[in-house]
C-alpha cells in the first residue's frame, strides 16, 4: 500500500479545487472503463438466475453510490504518460496527499486479464448460505478492485468517501482533504498556473504547510522530477 498517492489535474480542474478546497468526488458510474462493474457470465442460468444477473450491475452500483462517492489517485507522480493523460501533457497539477486512511477506505487497484465471472454452474453446486455468500462476496470484492492490465500504468487507488462527508454544489459532491494531508502540490513544468497565486489561495483555505513546487523532466530517465 502506498503512503503517498497523487491526484492528477487538468490546469482548471486543478484551479477550481484552489480555489473550493475541495475535491470534487466522482460517481464509478461515469467513470472511463466501460468494463467497470460490470460482471462476465458463464454455465447456463435458469430463467430467474438470468434476470437477477440482469439486473446485478444496476442494483449493485446504485446501492454503492447512495452512501458514497469515489476519488481517484496514483500511486506515483514521476511516470511522464500519467501527466500527458491526466495532466493536461504537463500543463496540470499533481496533488500530493499522504494520510493514515484506514484500511477498508483506500483500495489498491489490481491488474489481471480476467474479468469477474458469475458461474451458474458452479454456482448450482453450492447448498448452504454461507458459502453462496461467500461467493458472491469475491465477485465484488473483484469488481471493486480489479482492472484490466492496460490500465497498470495508473498504478491506481480509490479513496471511498462517505457521503455524508460530501458537500453537494452546482450539480456536484465536493470533499475537503483531513488537515495536513495535503503536502505538496506539484505544478507541470508546462503549467500555466502562477506559483505565487497557487500558495495564496492554499493559505486561504488553510493549507498553510503544503508545500508548491515545480516538475521538471529529470535529465538522466524518462521521469518526472521535482
Amino acid at each position: 500500500m502506498a503512503d503517498t498517492i497523487y491526484r492528477f489535474l487538468d490546469s482548471d480542474g486543478a484551479l477550481k479545487t484552489l480555489v473550493a478546497g475541495k475535491f470534487r468526488v466522482g460517481l464509478i458510474s461515469i467513470f472511463n472503463d466501460p468494463f467497470e462493474w460490470k460482471l462476465g457470465f458463464r454455465g447456463i442460468p435458469t430463467p430467474e438466475e438470468k434476470e437477477r444477473a440482469d439486473h446485478f450491475h444496476s442494483k449493485q452500483l446504485r446501492a454503492l453510490e447512495s452512501r458514497m462517492r469515489v476519488l481517484c489517485f496514483s500511486g506515483s507522480f514521476s511516470p511522464p504518460v500519467l501527466w500527458s493523460i491526466y495532466a493536461e501533457k504537463h500543463r496540470g497539477v499533481a496533488f500530493e496527499v499522504k494520510h493514515p486512511w484506514p484500511v477498508d477506505t483506500l483500495q489498491e487497484m489490481t491488474y489481471f486479464p480476467e474479468r469477474p465471472v458469475l458461474d451458474f454452474d458452479r454456482l448450482h453446486e453450492i447448498r448452504d448460505e454461507t458459502t453462496h455468500a461467500q461467493y458472491h462476496l469475491k465477485l465484488i470484492n473483484g469488481l471493486m478492485r480489479n482492472k484490466s492490465p492496460g490500465f497498470f500504468f495508473e498504478q491506481e487507488y480509490r479513496l471511498q468517501i462517505g457521503l455524508e462527508s460530501c458537500q453537494h454544489r452546482d450539480g456536484h459532491d465536493e470533499w475537503r482533504l483531513p488537515d495536513k494531508s495535503l503536502k505538496r502540490v506539484i505544478l507541470g513544468f508546462s503549467c500555466p498556473l502562477d506559483e505565487k497565486v497557487v500558495r495564496k489561495l492554499l493559505d486561504m483555505n488553510g493549507f498553510t504547510e503544503t508545500e508548491v513546487v515545480k516538475a521538471k523532466m529529470c535529465q538522466e530517465t524518462y521521469s518526472i522530477i521535482v
